[in-house]
């Protein structure tokens, strides 16, 4: 009777050591669709950015405050362009002295000749504790101001504001919300226990969210709300708690291994890897507790349930084709197939937030990766070639893929770019983290 819960718990083990954890099932191509094969190649392909150029922010006031406000927020706005996917940021070096409006008898030209296309002029005003920033993008082609805002804050929250206007910027030129104000749950062993810690989307601002003294994995963020799996009893159970750490709910199943869960997206329903007689099933059951349902019946392991963005389907990893694989179903149980076939070992599907790509741990031979299959053309492409990865976790604007990599001694969170691998960013270093969750 315990012999497959001890099997299923054994490879959670496994694959949060080896950053996997349950695999999906994705939408099984159609039959015209040539087999699945990895790229194993990063992609090359060049997106043109837009060139944007940062000057220092201006203030008005005293060294004192260039010291404590100028230079966080010069450089946190920088780096936020430089991360963006849309953006390049133009060689500091090359900014002409003076020219800050580009209204001005060949101010444009003259930043145009130093490569930027699109200016960020910021100015600062202080009044007794609190720090006014001014922000005005120029089309430098056009010579138009096409954005405008005047932000406002403590001294302390000038990189909260140079996000800010980031999120401005990205929001003017797309139509849709940055990641710059997102977070980042995940799970570090930095005290002495696994515990779930919180971080902004660059790495900074860390503050632990659990403190069970025990072991608490498998975060998974939806809206407002983070779920995840505590050993403080006998058996894991599922525990339901705000982004910050508050009003922290165990979650009743009536079954005794609660794994990997995941909140629907509309919060009202949670799926998990279940057993009541010592197998492993993908469940689900309610937010708050009650009206539980197994959906899956089989004589394999399955585990890591992912809900489509519409809530109609749900990814999960199951072996019952001997290997890891990625499977799909729809949320009532029904129609499960095999969405995954290339490689050896395909865990931990992940959707994107629009629905048109899943990422996952993949593995030919060798160390484990990340991968990322386009659902309309069935095209998989490999995004890591460094140390053993997985754990992939989307930014809420699709463009930015947090997963964890050991290499060497320890394991530590990383991002990327979602579409070719570029623009890898290590964000941890404090002991072993691992299981990013993306939250917006």
């Amino acid at each position: 009777m315990r012999r497959l819960p001890a099997l299923l718990l054994g490879f959670s083990a496994f694959a949060s050591a080896a950053g996997l954890q349950a695999q999906t099932r994705q939408p099984t191509p159609p039959a015209s669709a040539p087999p699945q094969e990895i790229e194993l190649t990063i992609r090359k392909d060049e997106v043109r950015r837009m060139a944007v150029a940062v000057p220092d922010l201006l203030p008005t006031g005293t060294a004192a405050l260039t010291s404590a406000v100028v230079a966080p927020f010069t450089a946190t706005l920088r780096s936020d362009v430089e991360y963006a996917s849309l953006f390049v940021l133009a060689d500091p070096a090359l900014y002409p002295a003076g020219m800050r409006d580009p209204t001005a008898p060949d101010a444009a030209e003259r930043w145009l000749t130093g490569g930027a296309e699109i200016l960020v002029d910021t100015r600062a005003e202080v009044s007794g504790d609190r720090v006014f920033i001014e922000g005005r993008v120029w089309d430098l082609k056009s010579r138009k101001m096409v954005l405008g805002r005047r932000y406002s804050g403590g001294a302390s929250y000038v990189s909260r504001i140079a996000h800010t206007l980031a999120n401005d910027l990205v929001r003017y030129f797309t139509g849709k919300d940055g990641l710059y104000l997102s977070t980042i749950a995940f799970v570090s062993d930095r005290d002495g226990y696994k515990e779930i810690y919180a971080m902004d989307f660059d790495g900074r601002n860390v503050r632990q969210l659990t403190a069970h003294k025990s072991l608490s994995i498998n975060p998974k963020g939806r809206g407002t709300r983070i779920v995840y799996s505590s050993y403080v009893h006998t058996f894991p159970e599922i525990v339901s708690m705000n982004a910050d750490g508050s009003d922290k709910r165990e979650i009743a199943t009536g079954v005794e291994l609660n794994a990997s869960p995941a909140l629907s997206p509309d919060g009202t329903q949670i799926a998990f890897a279940g057993s009541q007689h010592g197998n492993a099933d993908i469940y689900v059951v309610g937010s708050s507790g009650g009206s539980l349902k197994r959906l899956t019946n089989t004589r394999s392991l399955e585990a890591g349930p992912d809900w489509s963005p519409t809530g109609r389907q749900i990814l999960y990893t199951s072996d019952q084709t001997g290997l890891p694989q990625i499977w799909l179903m729809e949320a009532e149980g029904t129609s499960a197939h095999q969405f995954t076939f290339a490689g050896n070992w395909n865990d931990e599907g992940a959707w994107s937030p629009d629905g048109s790509r899943i990422a996952f741990a993949c593995r030919n031979e060798g160390d484990f990766n990340i991968c990322v299959m386009d659902l309309a053309s069935g095209r998989t492409v490999q995004l890591t070639a460094e140390g053993s990865n997985s754990r992939p976790a989307w930014s809420p604007d699709g463009e930015k893929i947090a997963y964890q990599s050991r290499r060497g001694a320890t394991t530590q969170i990383y991002t990327m770019d979602a579409v070719d691998g570029k623009n890898k960013r290590l964000l941890t270093d404090a002991g072993n983290n691992s299981q990013p969750t993306w939250i917006p």
